[in-house]
């Protein structure tokens, strides 16, 4: 028997096998490979680069607005976007480009807009308020692929992007 511990023991013997052992060591080697991507996407979905998880949630924020959204979306999954509006005066305007409606379906607005346009590409809402205010979003992806888009939340940019799955 072999001392060293990651070495094959080869035995001479008189009966006729076809043993490959250089086959085996390519194999064992293989499977270490295996395991270990297998163990680095296991770690990488618990933390949520595949959808929901701590990775996968961002919150952007200017000028005192913010937005928090899932980076990473699986197709036809619900997520929400939660924007944060500061210094209401009477009224909040969100608008969003068309290009992003074809990644995302808007299923529902919290609170309902009083009102919306669509022009040159781009949906606005409008909403009443003073304040501080929240206006909560549930999406589903339609489509897969990378978007990125600007929302402009009271006349202030705000640039999201998305990753989506199949």
């Amino acid at each position: 028997m072999s001392g060293n511990k990651g070495s094959i023991e080869i035995v001479k013997h008189n009966l006729q096998l076809d043993e490959n052992l250089n086959q085996h060591r390519k194999g064992w080697a293989i499977q270490k490979i295996g395991w270990a991507v297998l163990y680095t996407g296991l770690v990488l979905a618990l933390l949520g680069v595949f959808g929901t998880g701590p990775v996968s949630y961002k919150t952007k924020s200017e000028n005192g607005n913010s937005v928090k959204y899932e980076r990473f979306m699986r197709y036809e999954s619900e997520t929400e976007m939660t924007f944060e509006i500061k210094g209401v005066k009477d009224s909040i305007t969100l608008v969003v480009p068309q290009r992003y409606m074809e990644y995302i379906d808007v299923l529902s607005i919290t609170p309902l807009p009083i009102g919306n346009k669509t022009i040159d590409g781009e949906t606005t809402y409008y909403f009443p308020g003073q304040g501080r205010a929240s206006i909560h979003c549930n999406l589903m992806a339609k489509k897969t692929g990378n978007i990125t888009a600007t929302m402009i939340v009271n006349n202030i940019p705000i640039t999201i992007d998305h990753l989506i799955y199949p």
